[in-house]
C-alpha cells in the first residue's frame, strides 16, 4: 500500500493506520513531526493547521519509504540520517549508536563541573567581567583543560563538550574506522576541532601517537550483557552496532577495567574520570575503581533515578 494522495491529512492518516500495531500513539506522532520537518520543511504546528496543503511527488516518495522502514523497526534517526543531542544535530548511521538522553546527562554534568566561564566576577578596578570566583582563583580561568573521550561513536560527547567548553582541547578514540569517519563529519558540521584516533582500548592502554596526559577522561563504553538482549527492543537489536553495545556475561566490567588502567597512565594528578555505567553493576564498578585507588567516587542518578553515571578522581 502507498499513501493515497500528497495531501498532509492523507499522509498523517496513513502514518497512523500503518504504524498503530507497532508503536505507541505518542511515538507515531513524533515520527510524523520529524518526517514533515525533514522531508517537506513543514514545522509540526503547521501540519494540523494546513491539512489540505500538499507535498511534492518526490517528498511523498520519501514519506512512503519512511513508513516502510519504520514497519521494519528501523530507528527513525537512521531513516533520517541524523539525531538531536544537547541542542546539536549529529549525523548517524548503523556504524554508530544513536545518542541517548542518559549520555546527555553525562555531558551536562561534565559541562557544569568544568565550565567555569559561566559565572561572573567583577575584577576590582576593571571594566571587564571574568568568571566569578575569588581573585586568587582567576588564573585557573585561562588554563586550558584537555579531555579525552574513549569509544566516541558519533562523536556526540567530545563535540558537545567543545561547543560548551570552547577553551578545552578535545580528543577522541574509537575502534571503528567507520565510526570515526562519522565523528569527523559531525565535527565539521558542528564547526569544532576534535582530534580523533583509531584505538582499541582492550588491546592497548597507551596511545603511541599521542604523548599527552588529560585533565578529564570520559567514556560511554559497551556495558549491556549478552543475556540482556531478550529484554531489549527490536529496533536496537536489529539495527544498532552490537560492537558498541554488548559485553560477555562473564566479563561485565571488561571495558571499565581497561579504561581505568588507561586512566591511571593518562590522567594528570587530580584528573577526573567520568563514566556511563550499567546500573546493575554500579557497586561492582565502584569497587573496581576503589581497588585501583581512584578517589572521590560518586554516583549520579539519571532521569529515571538509576545509577547511570559514575565519576571519580585519580
Amino acid at each position: 500500500m502507498r499513501i493515497p494522495s500528497n495531501k498532509i491529512a492523507d499522509i498523517v492518516q496513513f502514518f497512523r493506520a500503518e504504524l498503530k500495531n507497532d508503536y505507541e500513539k505518542e511515538e507515531i506522532e513524533t515520527f510524523i513531526g520529524y518526517c514533515f520537518e525533514e522531508y517537506a520543511g513543514i514545522e509540526r504546528v503547521n501540519i494540523f493547521l494546513n491539512p489540505n496543503a500538499t507535498v511534492s511527488e518526490s517528498e511523498l516518495l520519501k514519506f512512503n519509504f519512511a513508513i516502510k522502514n519504520l514497519k521494519q523497526h528501523r530507528p527513525i534517526q537512521y531513516i533520517l540520517g541524523k539525531a538531536d543531542f544537547y541542542d546539536l544535530k549529529f549525523i548517524v548511521n548503523p556504524h554508530v549508536l544513536i545518542p541517548r538522553p542518559e549520555t546527555e546527562e553525562l555531558v551536562d554534568l561534565i559541562i557544569k563541573e568544568n565550565q567555569v566561564s559561566s559565572i561572573r566576577y567583577q575584577v576590582p578596578g576593571s571594566k571587564n567581567q571574568v568568571s566569578g570566583i575569588r581573585n586568587q582563583d582567576i588564573s585557573h580561568l585561562t588554563s586550558q583543560i584537555s579531555i579525552l573521550d574513549i569509544g566516541t561513536g558519533s562523536g556526540c560527547i567530545p563535540i558537545t563538550l567543545k561547543k560548551n567548553i570552547p577553551s578545552a582541547d578535545l580528543f577522541a578514540t574509537d575502534i571503528s574506522k567507520e565510526a570515526l569517519e562519522v565523528a569527523k563529519q559531525n565535527a565539521l558540521q558542528n564547526k569544532v576541532s576534535v582530534e580523533f584516533f583509531l584505538h582499541d582500548i582492550l588491546s592497548s592502554n597507551t596511545l603511541p601517537t599521542l604523548n599527552l596526559k588529560f585533565d578529564i577522561i570520559v567514556s560511554n563504553p559497551p556495558y549491556i550483557c549478552v543475556s540482556e538482549k531478550k529484554s531489549m527492543q527490536k529496533n536496537v537489536l536489529d539495527h544498532e552496532p552490537p560492537l558498541a553495545l554488548f559485553v560477555p556475561d562473564d566479563a561485565p566490567l571488561l571495558f571499565y577495567e581497561a579504561i581505568a588502567n588507561f586512566a591511571l597512565k593518562h590522567l594528570k594528578p587530580m584528573g577526573k574520570l567520568y563514566l556511563e555505567i550499567n546500573e546493575a553493576f554500579g557497586n561492582e564498578t565502584s569497587l573496581l575503581l576503589q581497588n585501583m585507588e581512584f578517589k572521590n567516587i560518586i554516583f549520579k542518578k539519571d532521569i529515571n533515578t538509576k545509577n547511570r553515571i559514575l565519576h571519580c578522581t585519580i
